[in-house]
């Protein structure tokens, strides 16, 4: 290796990572640690919740070490054997910044933020990351928790339910995110829990999916400050891919390289294609895809209007593969005038 790997950049590449490896967390709120399962070894078989994968800070490097089975090495080397299939772009990254010649402040408590947070932003950085000590990892649940049972019954993958968590009471998580109570009457019931990263890794939203199905609110959002962005995933996407963007979590995650905005203003979110749901009798999804095309963007115009609301999710549970999904949404992403006809043909209003 003929270059120095760059600290910031490796964090910012671990951030990118995090999604693919089981169980990553922040493991001190001090310092650069943070510890996942191992993927050299696969960490404990026989009990899921031990993360014995650890990557640390030593002397302006990253590097990481397994507890377990002693693997050990530079961050450059975890990812050329951990996954091979994005060094190259890795690899690219330093020696761009290599070339530029940039210097670092490696010794920030936050090393992906441009400028040091003000003790106020680090008092709400630790009381939003504090919030895991109030959840239960979906995974860790038996196989019949409702919780479990909801996720399976919506055949949510399994990589993707090790990234979710569940809350017996949801007011008191809530409320430990925000660092304020909650008004009278705020949902308290048991739900799945969404977390929403920052850059830096830390938990800076999260919402709540109710499993009663006849709570008044099946979806909570509550932000750690006010300026959060709304957008699930937004820090975990490769930007050097398309980059596609969807309304729901969920659905989120039956697309590849995908964010969600959580409500149907998906423009609010810097993405490739824009994926509106396939309702062309609302008229507020139908003005929004307008907009969209006329801005220039790309927007998937599904291939079949229906008068039932049918989503990503449904598509799934009717048979579909992430590979159907991901042929359909490719063959049927269009922009300009092409884009203009086909939304003519699809709209019912």
């Amino acid at each position: 290796m003929a270059l120095k790997p760059d600290f910031r950049t490796d964090m910012d590449w671990l951030m990118f990572e995090s999604a693919k490896l089981e169980r990553f967390t922040s493991a001190s709120m001090s310092s650069n640690v943070y510890n996942c399962r191992c993927p050299i070894c696969g960490d404990s078989q026989k009990k899921k919740s031990k993360a014995r994968f650890y990557f640390y800070e030593k002397k302006g490097n990253l590097n990481t070490i397994c507890h377990n089975c002693g693997w050990s090495s530079s961050f450059w080397n975890f990812v050329k054997k951990v996954f091979p299939l994005d060094f190259e772009a890795y690899k690219r990254d330093q020696m761009l910044n290599s070339l530029d010649g940039r210097k670092r402040d490696t010794k920030r408590s936050n090393p992906v933020s441009v400028s040091s947070p003000s003790k106020n932003k680090k008092s709400c950085h630790t009381k939003a990351q504090s919030v895991l000590a109030l959840l239960t990892p979906v995974t860790d649940l038996d196989p019949d928790h409702a919780a479990r049972q909801y996720l399976d019954s919506r055949l949510i993958p399994v990589s993707e339910q090790a990234n979710l968590f569940y809350a017996d009471k949801f007011k008191s998580v809530c409320e430990r995110v925000a660092n304020k109570k909650m008004k009278k009457g705020f949902p308290d019931d048991e739900r799945i829990v969404i977390p929403f990263y920052s850059e830096d890794g830390q938990i800076e939203m999260i919402q709540g999916r109710a499993l009663d199905p006849d709570a008044g609110l099946r979806y909570v959002s509550i932000k750690r400050d006010q300026d959060v962005e709304k957008i699930y995933k937004r820090t975990q996407v490769d930007r050097s891919k398309t980059v596609y963007c969807c309304e729901g979590p969920f659905d989120s995650m039956f697309v590849d390289n995908c964010v969600a905005t959580c409500d149907s203003n998906l423009l609010r979110a810097e993405a490739d294609v824009y994926i509106f749901d396939n309702e062309p009798r609302n008229k507020d999804i139908v003005e929004l895809m307008q907009t969209a095309i006329e801005n220039g963007k790309s927007v998937v115009i599904w291939p079949v209007s229906t008068n039932k609301k049918i989503d990503i999710n449904d598509m799934v549970i009717m048979g579909m593969t992430r590979s159907d999904i991901m042929t359909v949404i490719k063959d049927h992403a269009y922009h300009g005038i092409r884009a203009k006809l086909m939304f003519q043909k699809w709209r019912k209003v």
